[in-house]
């Protein structure tokens, strides 16, 4: 029974999605937006002087800019390039990974150090400590030469680094920043901008295990093969505690005598996490007031709204075909529905409903067991994108991808090695990215045809089970027949004569 209606759903579901599919062919507004035209002549709020000549305020989970001060002019950013690197790092290896000092990692940086020496080994984990919190620069340059090792499974080279740095950069939309080093020591083309900083660090406090070390006052590496255990306290004075700022939760600091001072900090407050960059500031004292300053503003002037919830609140509800249905949401996850903690950002003095709300599809070309992103819905208001949620659909079908299939085998009975023989290491998932080129789409696409078809490799493990079934049951059949012929055999050739003897003895002795 449980069955049929989970495949009714999921017909039912199909149906839905074609029918959502059609609708976010055109793009969608709301309709307050359009007919008011509230936001059409709205005014941002302006934010306060400061001393910083480069400073930012951006909400991390939409991206949103609350303030800005010459965002995009390139200036040395020092020491808050750990905050990259810290990235990099977490992105490409594991806490419990071993970093081992190099002869090139302790001599070839000044500054800030803890006194590693090479041949000395600490954990990952002790190393970004010592990173974040000491800005030790000796550890920032090992931490890239491991990251380099282990991505172009080299050596590892303070270069390669370099260049992995500046793709990452590059994917997550930076504009003006060239890193030639791990660390941050001045080097002449070593730059970045604030709103690249800002980026890279929306996308680093995602990371629990960055949150924890860049918001730990202080810390104690244990001893290492070469030196006893190192105390180390974090340097930024919200997070050390030497200057109050409350919804502090993380952050770094940088100085050099080209940079002067920079500062990059994450602060908390009514739901909004904010990451606030400033740049070239002439003293430290005014590099911690401008990011109280800024931050203050920010907190002051918006407000989040949880997509999900406040769309249901004004009776907007994207799509109607998905929020009404209690049977489609009952007892299994929902077939369709907007990505939880999806955001909104928008003004105190701003309406939610006057949000013009775009839908986008991302064509899927073959959907994999669980959730598939098939769509995407934007929300502008005057001008700016204050928001986005995706549109998720749930495929409770057979699962496609190698890690699924492992986890169930071996109740398939045919190993994962047979069915997914041809798909390489790293591309292990059928379904291909619903964001890349045209051409890269087109080699994914290539890429998906040598895996097994669903319907087929269904076929292929039905018969494989009804053989292996088959198999099992003759060598039963024909061993217990075997058996039990040898045994007739046996008694009959030594229990015949001794019932001829006894009979013939019986007559004798009736005579």
């Amino acid at each position: 029974m449980l069955l049929h209606k989970h495949k009714r759903l999921h017909a039912v579901g199909i149906l839905l999605l074609s029918a959502l599919l059609i609708c976010c062919a055109v793009p969608q507004t709301s309709a307050a937006a359009e007919d008011s035209g509230a936001s059409a002549d709205f005014v941002w709020p302006s934010g306060p002087a400061v001393h910083a000549d480069s400073a930012i305020v951006m909400e991390v989970t939409t991206g949103l800019i609350l303030y800005e001060k010459d965002i995009y002019t390139a200036y040395y950013p020092a020491s808050i390039t750990k905050v990259a690197t810290a990235l990099l790092a977490l992105e490409n290896c594991s806490l419990n990974e071993i970093v081992t000092m190099s002869e090139a990692a302790e001599r070839n940086v000044t500054g800030s150090r803890i006194g590693l020496v090479a041949g000395e080994q600490v954990t990952l984990k002790d190393a970004l400590y010592g990173m974040l919190l000491e800005s030790a620069n000796e550890v920032s340059y090992a931490v890239g030469e491991h990251i380099a090792a282990k991505v172009n499974k080299s050596s590892g080279t303070m270069t390669e680094f370099s260049a992995l740095l500046n793709q990452r950069a590059k994917e997550l939309g930076c504009v003006n920043s060239n890193f030639l080093n791990a660390h941050g020591l001045h080097e002449k083309d070593h730059y970045t901008c604030a709103y690249d900083m800002a980026l890279i660090g929306k996308e680093a406090i995602a990371y629990s295990d960055f949150r924890t070390i860049a918001g730990t006052r202080t810390y104690t590496i244990p001893p290492t093969n070469k030196n006893v255990a190192r105390p180390v306290a974090n340097h930024h004075r919200f997070i050390r505690k030497t200057m109050r700022y409350d919804y502090a939760i993380a952050g770094k600091t940088g100085g050099t005598t080209e940079a002067l001072t920079t500062l990059i900090t994450f602060a908390e407050k009514d739901g909004l996490t904010l990451v606030a960059v400033v740049l070239h500031v002439d003293t430290a004292v005014h590099a911690y007031e401008d990011t109280i300053s800024i931050l203050n503003f920010a907190f002051d002037n918006y407000s989040l709204y949880n997509i999900e919830e406040t769309e249901l609140e004004l009776d907007l509800k994207f799509p109607p075909l998905f929020t009404h249905s209690a049977e489609f949401s009952a007892g299994v996850d929902p077939l369709i529905r907007i990505r939880e903690n999806s955001n909104a950002v928008l003004p105190i003095s701003a309406d939610f409903a006057d949000a013009v709300k775009s839908i986008s599809y991302q064509p899927v070309e073959e959907f994999v067991h669980g959730d598939n992103v098939i769509g995407r819905i934007t929300y502008q208001f005057a001008g700016r994108n204050i928001g986005y949620a995706d549109i998720i659909y749930y495929n409770p079908d057979y699962p496609v991808t190698r890690a699924e299939f492992e986890a169930l085998w071996p109740s398939y009975m045919i190993p994962p090695d047979i069915v997914f023989q041809n798909e390489s290491e790293n591309d292990v998932n059928f379904t291909p990215e619903p964001s890349v080129s045209d051409d890269s789409a087109q080699d994914q696409k290539e890429n998906g045809k040598k895996g097994i078809p669903r319907l087929l490799l269904s076929f292929v493990v039905g018969i494989g089970a009804a053989v292996l079934i088959f198999l099992i049951g003759m060598f039963f059949i024909v061993t217990f027949s075997s058996r039990s012929k040898g045994r007739r055999a046996y008694r009959n050739k030594n229990s015949g004569p001794q019932s001829s003897r006894g009979r013939n003895l019986k007559k004798s002795s009736r005579r």
